[in-house]
């Protein structure tokens, strides 16, 4: 089974918070674009290197300029849609979860995904779910 349709098995299930393991981050990436533009969903991408990106339809992207983390993960309240998903892909984002602000902004944006169709997939080649999550 591709990563696309776990994903979207995951999703529909409404499983807010997942954690994709995987050393090939760019294929992966496109696998997951590809997804949210065949099922209408919208996309932003987050490194500590480009920040946040929104994807749009058209393959495109929109650098918002960010790489504040926790700004990331609270970015996801504004993206909420009630027309379909939203999806925040946090890439290397391992290596930020040893801060207590983030793991409970995570928390918090996990269980507020229920109701706003959020999910927050974290993109690392191991991993390593503290366990407050």
């Amino acid at each position: 089974m591709q990563l696309s349709q776990h994903l979207s098995e995951y999703i529909s299930a409404c499983f807010t918070g997942l954690w994709v393991q995987s050393h090939e981050h760019d294929d992966a990436l496109t696998e997951i674009a590809q997804m949210c533009t065949a099922e209408n969903w919208r996309l932003v991408v987050w490194d500590i290197n480009r920040g946040l990106s929104i994807h749009r339809q058209d393959d495109a992207s929109v650098d918002t300029g960010t790489n504040d983390p926790l700004a990331a993960i609270r970015s996801l309240d504004t993206l909420g849609s009630s027309d379909g998903a939203s999806l925040l892909v946090l890439v290397n984002f391992h290596r930020f979860l040893n801060s207590p602000e983030i793991i409970q902004a995570l928390a918090a944006q996990i269980t507020k995904g229920k109701q706003n169709r959020t999910f927050v997939v974290v993109l690392s080649p191991l991993v390593a779910i503290p366990v407050e999550l």
